[in-house]
């Protein structure tokens, strides 16, 4: 997630901006209908969302690539076979739903795989075009992608 802070920080000044504005009319009172900065707020949050979601995304794959590769390397073929059924250099990692990806490298039990799978659905909502009605917590969002990045299994 090389570039998570990056856009985080970016989402940061934008959100300032767009407040700067909210607080203008909210003073002002120009706009006492829905207020068009609600929406480019609302838009702002998925917009960094689905493009800080790629970050995590992003490092998913490489630690289930990592894992993948990890199995097949093992010595004994009783513990190897189940891994060769998999190619980490495949770009679709052998056609593994993301669910079985993320469970390769995150306890499915744990809060960690849940959360993540939470915000997989935010993001299959959002990315395929059906736009949230209430704002994303991006600050509460980071958090837990750099928490879950971290948790990845890398062995």
């Amino acid at each position: 997630m090389s570039d998570l802070q990056a856009i985080a920080d970016v989402y940061e000044q934008m959100d300032l901006r767009l407040r700067s504005l909210r607080e203008t009319e909210d003073r002002t009172g120009e706009d006492p209908a829905p207020a068009p900065v609600d929406r480019e707020q609302r838009i702002n949050d998925q917009a960094y969302f689905v493009l800080a979601w790629g970050q995590l995304e992003a490092d998913i794959e490489e630690a289930c690539r990592e894992a993948i590769r990890e199995g097949q390397s093992h010595e004994d073929w009783r513990h190897r076979r189940a891994w060769s059924l998999y190619n980490p250099e495949d770009r679709r990692l052998s056609g593994l739903s993301f669910e079985n990806r993320l469970t390769l490298v995150i306890d499915k039990g744990s809060d960690d795989w849940k959360r993540t799978m939470e915000l997989y659905n935010v993001r299959n909502q959002v990315a395929h075009g059906a736009l949230l009605s209430a704002r994303i917590d991006m600050e509460r969002v980071i958090r837990d992608f750099f928490r879950i990045q971290s948790s990845l299994a890398r062995d």
